[in-house]
């Protein structure tokens, strides 16, 4: 949000209170006891920055040994091992991805990170059957689709100033292709040995997750349920999902540090257009409980992380991975994300592993 200035060169109250919300985030903690000032920790780690919904995060935590918690400020960070590859995991303090893209910094500015990963869900803005509940986006791309003009016809235009946009070449991030291809076989390694529920897509057979292998991944603070404004956002972003994280793919971009998105389709007004949100309704059983979509499918994202790390994070400790601007993927890519392209095939690209079962 920009602030409005008066035409006196003064901060408007609509300002202010923003400026003291920012303000208030970092300092909310006075009420407890003053945490030590934490220092640089100097030791090469992976970090992880979860969301807050759904509160599901043990595919990850029952991974991570030799625990330690650290505090600063408003920010709680978990430091261990994921089969002893030193990481750091923070969960955000509430939701957003504004105060992620925060977490994200706090924890570039306290800790040596070599990558971010972010493993997380989103709703679908492609239709079915070519994009179903629980299929696999990975963020070959990253696209603020909340940051445009909208003409007094209706009409978008990306970004929000004529010209040159502000943004310079942070409009769009993209995905080292070494580091895609890593992911593309950790996806593929999961979503083979992945059975999602009959129920998540009633009328359809698919059970395997299908993975967008160059997805779009769209960033705003948006949920959105209207078909008609989910078209226009594509036709100026082309973006196949609308909770990618754009604001924390900036942070990590200014820190020179790679960022790592997946995310699995939880939701999808295009494919049930008679619900209020898109969310699949799980079977009700007398005496059982059955676990959500968003929780289905967050564990979904949360093994392919784990299976990244695991096979490939001995490679982010000690290689240096540049972070592209200017697109290192041909157009077609993205008119056929869900094939790999290439990116399953050549050494190290081991695609074993064992059944296992989602919800």
């Amino acid at each position: 949000m920009r602030a409005r200035v008066t035409q006196a060169g003064h901060y408007s109250p609509a300002a202010g209170l923003a400026l003291m919300a920012v303000f208030a985030l970092f300092a909310s903690p006075a009420a407890d006891a003053a945490p030590a000032r934490m220092a640089h920790e100097p030791t090469p780690r992976i970090g992880i920055v979860i969301p807050i919904g759904p509160p599901h995060y043990g595919a990850i935590t029952r991974h991570v040994a030799d625990t330690r918690t650290r505090r600063y400020g408003p920010f709680i960070f978990h430091t261990g091992t994921i089969d002893k590859i030193p990481i750091v995991y923070c969960i955000q303090p509430f939701g957003g991805e504004f105060t992620r893209s925060l977490s994200a910094q706090a924890m570039a500015i306290h800790f040596h990170l070599k990558a971010i990963l972010y493993p997380g869900t989103s709703g679908a803005h492609v239709a079915p059957p070519r994009m179903l509940i629980g299929d696999v986006v990975l963020g070959a791309k990253q696209v603020n689709f909340g940051n445009f003009f909208m003409t007094r016809s209706g009409r978008l235009r990306a970004d929000e100033f004529h010209g040159v946009s502000s943004m310079g070449k942070y409009m769009t991030v993209y995905l080292n292709p070494k580091l895609l291809r890593d992911l593309a076989c950790s996806a593929r390694r999961v979503a083979s040995a992945t059975t999602l529920p009959a129920w998540l897509n009633k009328g359809y057979r698919q059970t395997t997750p299908r993975i967008y292998y160059y997805g779009i991944q769209g960033t705003s603070s948006m949920w959105l349920a209207n078909k008609a404004f989910m078209a226009k956002t594509d036709s100026v972003f082309h973006e196949v999902d609308e909770d990618g994280d754009w604001f924390s793919a900036v942070v990590s971009a200014l820190y020179k540090i790679p960022f790592i998105e997946v995310s699995t389709i939880s939701d999808s007004i295009l494919e049930l257009p008679h619900t209020r949100a898109g969310i699949p309704r799980p079977p009700s059983a007398a005496g059982s409980r059955t676990i959500r979509a968003s929780a289905i499918t967050q564990d979904v994202s949360d093994a392919i992380m784990m299976s990244f790390i695991r096979h490939y994070g001995r490679d982010l400790l000690t290689e240096t991975y540049a972070t592209p601007f200017s697109d290192p993927y041909k157009r077609a890519r993205y008119q056929h994300p869900t094939a790999p392209h290439g990116l399953l095939n050549g050494a190290g690209c081991d695609l074993s592993g064992r059944t296992r079962k989602s919800g």
